[in-house]
């Protein structure tokens, strides 16, 4: 049977998952073969243990690549994208899709369906075939990350921008789109939603509303275990990018990222400089002005402050009268 597909898993540290992780793969039901490539970034528990009788028990069907840490010198956004990416360069079947370490699928036939929805020649149009996924809390609660009202069918490019997000473990993406990635853009950023954004300017996502992956919230992940200006640092970084990476889509970005203005806008005296040194250099790296200023907003002039607050109250005109309304009620 001839591997059609390449599932892309990363670890680090995740000894725990790594048998759901890959029993959920193995338990898929398709009618081609699956290749099974992981990528683990220099982990120094058992994961790498784990992973090896997975592959003695499917030799062949498994690869693992191990990247080298340089604990002094490591962003967990950046050090997850290059892993990645790295996974990327060794696909060689005709779609691939990306799974996170800590999660899993929960249906054995998902891949099976969303190959035939990408192999039905009505869907050349698609680029790729996505589903719901459900968050899972440590308490059991399951909750969808994509609203339950969004029905079946083909997404556009402006659709998916301003308000749509599906979680990559969710997205069958035709490999024909790797070599368009702009990697030397996103080598420490391919993360996340500008993963989608890279792929759907190229074709439609043809969506199913149902959940078959598990998205597990677990607390430690590369948003969760941050400080809140870190990731508002981030969010500005995907607006620069994103504006790089398909300028037609800049009033969609806006209106789908313009509270990450505000947000910076309130936090800016807690921003340090001295902290986002590295975040600061992938920021003139990559030609990202806005992500560089805010990184730098207490040295800037008062002039170029008044122009950043400016834009950031303009773009949240009505955020901010809520709220003055909402403190006038209660004082």
């Amino acid at each position: 049977m001839k591997d059609r597909i390449s599932v892309l898993i990363t670890f680090y540290n995740q000894e725990e998952y790594v048998d759901q992780a890959l029993k959920s793969v193995m338990d898929q039901k398709t009618d081609c073969g699956i290749t099974v490539l992981v990528g683990d970034d220099g982990s120094d528990d058992s994961t790498r243990e784990k992973v090896e009788e997975w592959i003695k028990k499917y030799p062949g069907q498994i690869k693992m690549f191990v990247v080298d840490r340089d604990r002094e010198k490591c962003i967990p956004g950046f050090r997850a994208s290059r892993n990645r990416l790295n996974l990327l360069k060794k696909v060689e079947t005709e779609y691939f899709i990306f799974l996170d370490g800590d999660d899993r699928f929960d249906c054995d036939e998902k891949l099976k369906r969303q190959i035939e929805i990408l192999d039905d020649p009505n869907n050349q149009d698609c680029i790729a075939c996505g589903h719901n996924t459900d968050r899972l809390y440590p308490d059991g609660e399951r909750v969808p990350v994509t609203s339950p009202e969004l029905k079946e069918g083909k997404l556009e490019a402006k659709e998916y921008w301003e308000s749509l997000y599906f979680h990559t473990d969710s997205l069958l993406i035709r490999s024909s789109v790797i070599q368009k990635i702009d990697v030397s853009l996103l080598e420490n950023n391919f993360n996340d939603n500008l993963i989608t954004f890279s792929v759907i300017q190229y074709g439609k996502i043809y969506y199913l509303p149902y959940s078959w992956a598990v998205y597990s919230q677990t607390g430690s992940g590369i948003w969760t275990s941050d400080k809140i200006v870190i990731n508002q640092i981030r969010n500005m970084f995907m607006i620069d990018l994103c504006d790089q990476i398909n300028p037609s889509m800049k009033k969609e970005t806006k209106k789908r990222l313009k509270h990450t203005w505000y947000l910076l806008y309130k936090i800016r005296k807690q921003i340090n400089s001295e902290e986002l040194a590295e975040y600061s250099e992938e920021a003139r790296n990559k030609n990202m002005d806005n992500s560089y200023k805010w990184i730098h907003y207490n040295e800037l002039s008062r002039m170029d402050k008044f122009a950043i607050c400016t834009k950031s109250l303009m773009l949240n005109w009505k955020i901010c009268i809520k709220e003055k309304l909402h403190c006038n009620k209660e004082s």
